[in-house]
């Protein structure tokens, strides 16, 4: 029960990111028999080999090669190359140009022959086509730039053909993917060194061991370390068609940013797209559901405007004021019976004013027949008829009184 659980368990744990897979080929060829030893190169490669097994590189390593042991270690290195993400080939020894192409040098090499170019010699063109035709990613270096006794050797068999011989190396075309790093310019050559390293392996394997810089931004450094500590007579130089960034120590590479997450539409949002905007009463039920929600605001400003246009639709419309003088407007008629026409008027007119209800108008007859002067009110249509009766005169008014 218990390991089922645990097989499950480790079914739900979530799965480490494989790390990649980097293949070197070290080589340091140091004692040779026909040329002089070289001091450094055996050096230079147990550092390399060393600095690049720490950052987790697979490593193929040779020192003092013969050309049967560099011929073994180079079908080596390509099968073990198969499915890697990048391979790296570090060459530290004798090497020499001839008619444009690069050789390096087995220790038991003497070129007394001009076929022993082709049977002694290991061709730089062989590691690098096998590097290209396996991984994506390749990174070359050759300290292989040192002046080479055995040439004057070759340059003797060549006879007339010797000019060919070139010093140092000749400068390569990297293929897509690749960079060629050399210990100096091409056509110069480069120095051994006086310490335990040449100039550019000692720098090469002192930044690639402490940086945490792409290889161009480190090989920079390398070739500054270099021109300071030669005075500036050997400058390294490197031909490059890599296609991405290139870290020696993994854990440097930039951390790949989390992807933005993109927006969903929220229950808020699809729930307003659904609302009236004219409606008060769905737009009040979207509030109560999502009073706080982006679309809030607009909800509540909507509904103060609506709610507006209801008010001011139902609101009666303000009369001007000749309407309101109109409503209050009659048509009444009044008998007046005095001793005299005046007095037969008043008596008429008071009982036409009585009729209205409106108050009082004993006073409005302030001089004769001056209907008109009435305060406050407006006397048309009038028409009055007087005549003798029993008591005087006998008169009646009707008129269109407007307040």
């Amino acid at each position: 029960m218990l390991r089922a659980a645990l097989f499950f368990a480790l079914l739900l744990m979530p799965s480490v990111a494989h790390a990649e897979k980097r293949v070197a080929l070290v080589v340091g060829n140091s004692a040779y028999n026909h040329a002089g030893g070289l001091a450094n190169p055996k050096n230079d490669a147990t550092d390399m080999t060393y600095a690049l097994k720490k950052l987790g590189f697979q490593v193929i390593d040779g020192f003092d090669l013969d050309k049967a042991s560099f011929d073994r270690k180079v079908p080596d290195f390509a099968m073990a190359l198969s499915n890697a993400d990048a391979g790296v080939f570090f060459y530290s020894g004798h090497g020499l140009q001839v008619g444009g192409k690069n050789y390096l040098v087995p220790i038991d090499a003497e070129l007394t022959t001009v076929e022993a170019l082709e049977f002694e010699m290991v061709q730089v063109d062989v590691v690098h086509r096998i590097m290209e035709s396996k991984t994506n990613t390749n990174v070359i270096f050759l300290d292989a730039c040192r002046n080479n006794p055995l040439a004057r050797n070759l340059a003797r068999a060549m006879g007339t053909r010797s000019a060919s011989i070139g010093r140092g190396l000749a400068p390569v075309e990297a293929g897509v993917g690749t960079l060629i790093s050399f210990s100096t310019q091409p056509g110069n050559v480069a120095l051994d060194g006086n310490g335990r390293n040449s100039p550019f392996a000692g720098a090469l394997v002192n930044h690639i061991s402490t940086s945490a810089d792409s290889l161009s931004d480190l090989l920079i450094a390398v070739r500054n370390d270099v021109r300071r500590e030669t005075d500036g007579k050997q400058v390294p130089w490197e031909h490059s068609a890599l296609t991405g960034r290139f870290y020696f120590n993994a854990a440097a590479l930039p951390s790949q940013p989390s992807p933005v997450p993109q927006p969903t539409e929220s229950e808020s949002a699809r729930e307003w797209s659904r609302v009236d905007k004219a409606s008060i009463a769905e737009l009040e039920t979207f509030l109560r559901r999502h009073g706080t929600s982006p679309q809030a605001d607009y909800a509540r400003a909507r509904v103060e405007e609506l709610k507006r246009q209801q008010t001011t639709a139902v609101s009666p419309p303000v009369p001007p004021p000749m309407m309101e003088r109109e409503q209050q407007c009659v048509s009444k008629g009044g008998r007046g019976t005095a001793r005299t026409e005046d007095g037969a008027k008043i008596q008429a007119w008071e009982a036409i004013l009585q009729a209205t209800d409106w108050g009082s108008w004993s006073s409005f007859m302030k001089s004769g027949m001056n209907v008109g002067s009435a305060p406050g009110y407006k006397v048309s249509n009038m028409r009055s008829g007087c005549k003798p009766g029993g008591m005087g005169q006998e008169c009646v008014i009707t008129a269109r009184l407007c307040k």
